[in-house]
């Protein structure tokens, strides 16, 4: 068997393959991007969609069970009075969810990892992998990179 001998393709050729190919796979990970995104929304719809209806049957209970709380209370009390006891019942439930709320609230940190990787590019610092991204405050960067600079300058001097 003989072998013919193909010439070797040049580094112009090379890198047009190089960048044919590289063109692909980036069209290739977007359209897959896509479709991982729109079967996320699909179940993500789903859940929503569900949870609105245990939502609403959660509410129509809660209403159902108040009322015949309030019947029951009414056995001993006047109607008026019962039903005023369980409505001071739901705002004291109200008032103590609005309080766990603000606190859930203030502890709250969107995208933590996105935020200490930007502040790491911008300040050429890393985050170590066992920093919590639990009530660290803001850190105003600009007045660090300066603050930085003014130091390296005087120890460089």
């Amino acid at each position: 068997m003989t072998t013919i001998d193909q010439p070797e393709p040049s580094l112009r050729e090379l890198v047009g393959e190089l960048g044919a190919d590289l063109s692909l796979l980036v069209r290739k990970e977007v359209e897959l991007a896509k479709t991982e995104a729109r079967e996320e929304a699909h179940r993500l719809t789903r859940a929503a969609a569900l949870g609105a209806v245990a939502g609403v049957a959660a509410l129509l209970a809660l209403i159902l069970l108040s009322i015949a709380l309030g019947w029951w209370i009414d056995e001993a009390l006047n109607t008026a009075v019962a039903f005023a006891l369980v409505g001071a019942l739901w705002v004291v439930v109200t008032g103590v969810a609005v309080v766990m709320a603000r606190s859930a609230i203030a502890g709250l940190r969107p995208m933590p990892e996105t935020a200490d990787a930007i502040k790491g590019a911008v300040t050429g610092e890393r985050a170590t992998d066992d920093t919590t991204h639990r009530n660290v405050t803001p850190v105003n960067t600009t007045h660090q990179i300066s603050d930085t600079r003014r130091t390296q300058k005087e120890t460089a001097s």
